[in-house]
């Protein structure tokens, strides 16, 4: 018996217990079906077990690396970001999936909510926090926790976990398929189902589309911005690595041309003239500048939801950074307020006296963006310029680099706690309820490998579990009906 995974009770422990101990008294001596998880990661490991929940199922994780679960370590700086604040609302949450978000709805709101994820490791011993910025952790502030919880599942379920497996192919084969190895000395190995959870690794796309799969092209995502120039002596942020701002908005501006000098079908005489259009892609929050350039989940979410953007410009182009979205909405307003101070202030020079209200500009930052603007000291004025004696040129220009900062990309970096790529097999290919494959019968995939990737803060990992969820318990039900 297999409860259904639609059932948003199934983690209660009266129900869990009554499932497990009527699954176990029934159906004894019937022969397992096998299911191969291709891939020890996150939504693999998640995957097996809800597999191997389903009775008279056995489950092997089929690992190519010498360890399993090496990003749910390393996540979070070793503390592992599980998930994210489960109380927000699921249209919040989805929010945060620059791609996957509409086909993440049924699963988060019917098959296995976020709460259901909170659930599962909380039934298992689990206590978790949730900071301000609403990433969860285990209280023990250690990765370990996580991975432990989550092996001890496995080894309870029966799970056969197998490292340094390298597959390297899946062939359908009468009521199932054969697993063929790199290796070519050791025979093939048959199982009734499949699921692939092999994130980003190239050989899972290779498996994927050797199964009739098309690939949306992968694309890194969740990285640095490097500012090579910025960050010399002279550059704007030079000596300013690890200040902060709240309140940042990060914009990056593209103009696509559509059209061109080809001759109008209808008109073979006139010529159709090229259209320029301009889109601007912007995120808000907190902003960090490193030794590299921006950090932050400003700059992180713009990587995001910007990648494939990013990616075809090859990661250089031009963008602007409003240090203080409370200060005003544009350089005009601004300008306004810095030009009050001419006269409030006439004698505080302009580096000393900074007006943003709250403090929300650092010292060392206001002091660089002065600088930058022609405000600072020079022969006429060692001590810097008088806010009295301030030229109107120069305080506009102050504005101007306040709401709008000139910044040059010149390469992306990358963000050690969360590694993540956009792209991998398209969502139109898969029944989304299900996991299973519309090309492949029998095959589920989960995870990364999919075309789904959210910002950071532990949407990536919600992925992992309820796509884990949904193709594990799917594929336990394939091959019990197909019996």
């Amino acid at each position: 018996m297999c409860l259904s995974i639609a059932s948003p009770s199934f983690y209660s422990r009266k129900c869990a217990f009554f499932v497990r101990a009527l699954s176990t008294s029934s159906n004894k001596h019937a022969d397992k079906k096998k299911i191969a998880v291709i891939g020890g990661g996150a939504s693999g490991i998640f995957a097996s077990i809800a597999a191997a929940e389903h009775s008279h199922t056995q489950v092997t994780v089929l690992e190519a690396t010498g360890k399993t679960l090496q990003k749910v370590k390393i996540s979070g700086g070793g503390r592992c970001n599980v998930m994210h604040d489960t109380d927000k609302s699921i249209q919040t949450i989805l929010g945060s999936y620059p791609r996957g978000s509409k086909e993440l709805n049924g699963a988060y709101r019917k098959r296995f909510t976020p709460a259901m994820a909170r659930d599962w490791f909380e039934y298992r011993g689990v206590e978790l926090k949730t900071e301000a910025d609403g990433r969860m952790f285990p209280t023990t502030d250690s990765s370990q926790t996580i991975l432990d919880t989550l092996m001890n599942a496995a080894e309870e379920e029966g799970v056969e976990i197998r490292t340094k497996q390298k597959v390297a192919s899946i062939t359908p084969y009468d009521n199932g398929f054969l697993v063929g190895w790199k290796d070519a000395e050791e025979p093939p190995e048959e199982f009734e189902a499949i699921i692939l959870a092999t994130g980003s690794a190239p050989v899972g796309y290779g498996l994927a589309k050797s199964l009739g799969h098309d690939l949306v092209q992968p694309a890194p995502s969740l990285f640095t911005l490097n500012c090579k120039h910025a960050i010399k002596e002279d550059g704007l942020l030079y000596g300013l690595s690890g200040i902060s701002v709240p309140t940042a908005r990060i914009t990056l501006s593209m103009t696509t041309i559509s059209g061109g000098e080809t001759n109008n079908i209808s008109d073979p005489s006139k010529k159709v003239k090229k259209k320029k259009k301009t889109t601007k892609l912007q995120q808000e929050g907190p902003l960090l500048i490193t030794h590299h350039g921006l950090s932050g989940p400003a700059a992180l979410r713009l990587s995001a939801f910007a990648a494939r953007e990013f990616q075809e410009i090859n990661y250089r182009t031009h963008i602007t950074v409003h240090w203080d979205t409370g200060i005003g909405s544009n350089a005009e307003e601004v300008f306004e307020k810095l030009w009050q101070v001419t006269s409030s202030n006439p004698k505080r020079t302009v580096s000393s006296l900074c007006p943003i209200p709250n403090n929300q500009i650092p010292r060392r930052l206001w002091s660089a963006l002065v600088e930058y603007s022609g405000l600072g000291s020079n022969d006429s004025n060692p001590n810097g310029i008088l806010w009295g004696g301030a030229p109107k040129k120069l305080v506009r220009k102050l504005a101007t680099n306040l709401v709008a900062c000139p910044l040059e990309v010149t390469g992306k970096g990358t963000f050690k706690e969360e590694f993540v790529t956009a792209g991998g097999v398209s969502l139109e290919e898969l029944e989304m309820k299900t996991m299973e494959s519309k090309k492949c019968p029998g095959v589920f995939l989960c995870g990364e490998l999919i075309n789904v990737d959210g910002v950071t803060g532990g949407f990536n990992f919600m992925n992992c579990w309820a796509t884990g969820f949904m193709a594990g318990h799917s594929s336990a039900d394939y091959v019990h009906s197909s019996q």
